[in-house]
């Protein structure tokens, strides 16, 4: 028979109830998700082909400054096309990659107008 103290858990402390977060925790997070989005933008449109950052070229992906890339490269791209990049970016861009967090997850399925309105922290 096993020992009645092992199945036992311990009491709960006062720092387990604490487990929100602050508003600058919350802002860094949603900071880190647009991101996140925005390099899979950039990756889904293929604005690395163009780059003239050579780690971009060399790794066939957005490895630079995403928000000024997607700036530079959008009003470029055709209305259809941006559907396709939406639609690509829900799946998680050309290399499938989940979303790393619930944010991230919530961020993707926003529109394309309102990842590029957001001011960073």
């Amino acid at each position: 028979m096993r020992n009645k103290q092992s199945r036992k858990k311990e009491q709960p402390t006062e720092t387990d109830f604490l487990k929100r977060r602050s508003y600058q925790e919350g802002r860094a997070l949603m900071d880190a998700a647009h991101l996140a989005v925005q390099r899979l933008y950039c990756d889904a449109l293929g604005f690395w082909r163009r780059c003239r950052s050579k780690p971009c070229r060399r790794h066939r992906r957005c490895c630079g400054n995403q928000t000024a890339c997607l700036f530079r490269g959008l009003p470029f791209v055709a209305p259809a096309e941006r559907v396709k990049a939406e639609k690509a970016v829900i799946a998680g861009g050309p290399r499938r990659e989940p979303p790393a967090s619930h944010a991230e997850w919530v961020v993707r399925r926003s529109a394309l107008r309102d990842l590029v309105s957001w001011g960073f922290g």
